[in-house]
């Protein structure tokens, strides 16, 4: 009897609860308003490797050191210890390991204003 009472009241519930995330869904999805998520996510692919300069990699390195993962020096330099880093980032997260930064592991770092287009793969060479 108390479970079909507790039904009844999250049934009737469930109009409030909707009528009340309706002006933040609003709110998201007015055009012109900048969204802080990087690129187009409809239109990126999430595997392809976004070219990084030295402060963005820098931006990185300090993301996974945030998430526990130690990249070795923040310099901007992706070398071996960053590397491992990345690997090991990705694999704890369940992303195809690469030890590259592509646009799904910047994502998951916290970083998708990092992301964007194909053409990093030169720019993340271990050195």
């Amino acid at each position: 009897m108390k479970a079909l009472a507790l039904a009844a009241v999250a049934i009737a519930s469930l109009p409030a609860i909707t009528l009340s995330a309706a002006p933040l869904l609003a709110q998201a999805s007015q055009p012109g308003q900048a969204q802080p998520t990087g690129a187009d996510t409809g239109k990126l692919d999430m595997s392809a490797v976004p070219s990084l300069n030295e402060e963005k990699i820098r931006r990185a390195q300090q993301a996974l050191q945030a998430k526990g993962f130690d990249p070795g020096p923040i310099d901007g330099v992706i070398g071996p210890r960053t590397e491992d880093a990345i690997r090991n980032f990705q694999d704890r997260y369940g992303i195809k390991t690469s030890a590259k930064l592509d646009n799904q592991t910047l994502y998951a770092l916290g970083a998708a204003d990092l992301a964007g287009p194909p053409g990093g793969e030169t720019d993340q060479t271990a050195r």
